[in-house]
């Protein structure tokens, strides 16, 4: 595996994830501030979106490593494929592929999720964020 870019995602990963616990904590936190929530909000959809970005660079390159690559693959049949492997678990695949609906939705502009539903779901599930790391993490090294 290309442990260069393993390192890249994985600090993009971090660095995604904390910033959208940072855009979290000022929703929760500074109700009174409209400006601060007004930039929250739109940073906490930008960096969602980033967020399935990079999601997509790892499952590229967890599929190479486990020869189920192909050229053109959703990021739906990668999840697929790696709830088959066994790489995810069925709770981490319906996180993932509820999520992957909402950045389609916000993406592509169709029934934009509000940003308390966005809100919501990233609170709800911010235990998910941190598997990912850990999967990524276990391909450090990996012989």
């Amino acid at each position: 595996m290309n442990q260069e870019r393993l390192m890249k995602i994985i600090e993009d990963l971090q660095e995604c994830t904390s910033d959208i616990e940072e855009c979290v904590s000022i929703l929760s936190n500074n109700k009174d501030n409209k400006i601060m929530i007004k930039l929250a909000k739109s940073s906490l959809r930008q960096l969602f979106v980033s967020f399935h970005t990079i999601l997509e660079e790892l499952c590229s390159l967890i599929l190479k490593e486990i020869k189920k690559y192909k050229i053109g693959i959703s990021l739906y049949d990668s999840l697929v494929i790696l709830n088959d492997e066994h790489i995810i678990d069925g709770q981490l695949f319906s996180f993932l592929e509820k999520s992957r609906l909402l950045r389609n939705r916000i993406s592509h502009r169709y029934k934009e999720p509000t940003h308390e539903e966005l809100y919501e779901h990233i609170v709800e599930h911010k235990e998910n964020f941190e598997k990912i790391f850990t999967i990524a993490k276990k391909y450090l090294d990996y012989k």
